[in-house]
């Protein structure tokens, strides 16, 4: 059940973004193909995902086609960039390799961009961010141990 509910919040905070539109992370735009992706970010590189590695939200499916070791102020984790049916980037999640740096992860986020209130339920705190038209959604759980950052336009 926990598994279940993880990937629901997950899933959630992930899809909460509207669908981007023309907007950047860490040099990437919006719209780009894997391989513009992957020429776009040094050490990415392709990602097969398996079933259970793909989002499903509103009817469309969305791959992490590209993968990369990526660190917020040294937060070291995994970043996964979501690519919808036409291979186009839509998402960029982030998770950090050590849970138990989601707090740190928060505070780095919260210095970057500005103190922002935490909505959610139960144990789950989501913050969002703004950074132009991108949307920053950290979902953190302790509980059911989340810690999901996800990128996407306003």
């Amino acid at each position: 059940m926990k598994t279940l509910l993880r990937h629901a919040v997950a899933l959630a905070a992930l899809f909460a973004c509207a669908l981007p539109a023309l907007a950047n992370w860490e040099g990437t735009q919006w719209g780009m193909s894997p391989d513009e992706a992957l020429a776009a970010l040094d050490g990415a590189s392709s990602h097969s995902p398996d079933a259970s590695e793909i989002f499903q939200y509103d009817g469309a499916d969305y791959e992490p086609l590209v993968k990369l070791a990526h660190d917020i102020d040294g937060i070291p984790g995994e970043a996964s960039l979501l690519f919808d049916a036409d291979e186009s980037l839509q998402f960029v999640t982030f998770s950090p390799e050590d849970i138990t740096q989601c707090e740190a992860l928060v505070g780095a986020l919260t210095e970057a961009h500005g103190a922002v209130d935490s909505s959610g339920f139960g144990s789950t705190a989501i913050y969002n961010w703004m950074d132009g038209d991108t949307v920053i959604r950290l979902t953190s759980s302790a509980d059911i141990r989340i810690c999901n950052l996800s990128y996407g336009a306003q």
